[in-house]
């Protein structure tokens, strides 16, 4: 479902570009992408943690233990905050009529409030939308332009009608393209439908079932969540992680390598490939007390959720980035990737779509329990 809408924004009088041309502005947007992600964190930094969070943390001048043995609250509410910022992608749409192959530049944009109250878990999609960059605009402004000039040219001479034949074709096809372009800010009606409207789910203790919806599109939605739902809540922080740092002491300069199952710790179960954290620091995000990790390296799993419904496969290189882990529960209250990434799903009508290229990941979550956390006393 993702990937059919950037595949719309992406034929939507968007030109192919060469591989040079990409790489070269891939090189231009991660200068810029660096830049902004340090006045983030800049921003940020220095936020006092939470008093009540803070009485939790278990630290010694000897390190900090990330804990897991507090119970994990059952009466919470998480808002994550998704950005994927594509620099010069490339998309390959493969169907049975050939391939089509596009770039495309901008940002997909995706805000899921989930809320657990024992063992009902509500999801709501609170917004999501793709705004292009501002060179696309302008390229497809231009690109509109030129081809309204091109319509309104005087019919040829019936003596240059073969050459005529070619450039009236190619002014038609710019015209339909440009003529299209106004649709691009409705190309995920389908979501934005469904926006602000509640998906519940119920639970017994060994799995997740949606709760019957007489709304049509609702009732769909939960379906192709339900079996996703617990892999979802545990990478949004409303259900806990299964796998999680030890009890050994860590401070900063201090190194995780992760491969094979201890992926899990930041990727979802079945991820292959190999990642290395590196302690920086301890500091709040959003008043939650988080150590602080750089990460580099690579990964690759498949049939990733995310909260739309759609799977996607990944294949992930991380030339820079940082992960805020929480210091009371295995849970990730904040990502800063940049990447290169290779993003793969099979669609409907017998496509399959591919996307290659620059992406810089921004995941925010506020995590809030509902109910007053454990004493400091019970959570030795």
């Amino acid at each position: 479902m993702r990937l059919q809408r950037l595949l719309c924004i992406a034929a939507l009088g968007l030109t192919v570009v060469s591989c040079d041309k990409i790489r070269d502005l891939v090189s231009q947007a991660k200068h810029t992408m660096e830049a902004k992600a340090a006045a983030k964190a800049a921003k940020s930094a220095g936020v006092p943690p939470d008093p009540l969070l803070q009485a939790l943390v278990d630290q010694t001048p000897e390190g900090a233990i990330f804990r897991k043995d507090l119970p994990f609250p059952e009466q919470l509410k998480v808002k994550e905050e998704r950005r994927l910022t594509f620099d010069a992608a490339r998309i390959v749409v493969k169907s049975a009529i050939g391939n089509q192959v596009a770039a495309f530049s901008g940002t997909r944009f995706f805000t899921t409030r989930y809320q657990r109250t024992g063992t009902q878990l509500d999801l709501t999609i609170e917004s999501a939308g793709f705004t292009k960059s501002e060179a696309d605009k302008l390229e497809a402004a231009r690109a509109a332009k030129d081809a309204k000039v091109a319509a309104a040219k005087p019919k040829p001479e019936k003596v240059k009608a073969a050459k005529s034949k070619l450039e009236q074709a190619k002014a038609d096809q710019e015209a339909a393209a440009a003529g299209a372009a106004p649709a691009v800010p409705d190309e995920l009606t389908a979501i934005k439908e469904l926006t602000g409207r509640k998906c519940s789910f119920v639970t017994d203790g060994k799995g997740w079932k949606a709760i019957h919806s007489n709304d049509f599109k609702l009732a769909g939605l939960a379906r192709n969540l339900e079996p996703h739902l617990a892999v979802l809540g545990s990478a949004a922080g409303v259900l806990p992680r299964n796998y999680w740092l030890g009890q050994r002491r860590l401070k900063p300069g201090d190194s995780v390598p992760l491969a094979g199952e201890d992926l899990a710790l930041l990727l979802g179960e079945g991820a292959s490939g190999s990642l290395v954290l590196t302690l920086e620091a301890f500091e709040a995000s959003g008043g939650h007390p988080c150590g602080v990790f750089a990460v580099t390296g690579h990964y690759r799993q498949a049939a990733v959720p995310g909260p739309d419904g759609e799977v996607i496969d990944e294949d992930v290189s991380v030339s820079s980035g940082k992960v805020w882990l929480s210091l009371l529960y295995p849970l990730i209250i904040r990502q800063q990737f940049e990447t290169i990434q290779t993003l793969s799903t099979g669609m409907r009508s017998g496509h399959s779509t591919l996307i290659q290229g620059s992406v810089a990941v921004a995941v925010t979550r506020t995590w809030k329990p509902t109910a007053v956390p454990a004493k400091k006393s019970s959570a030795k």
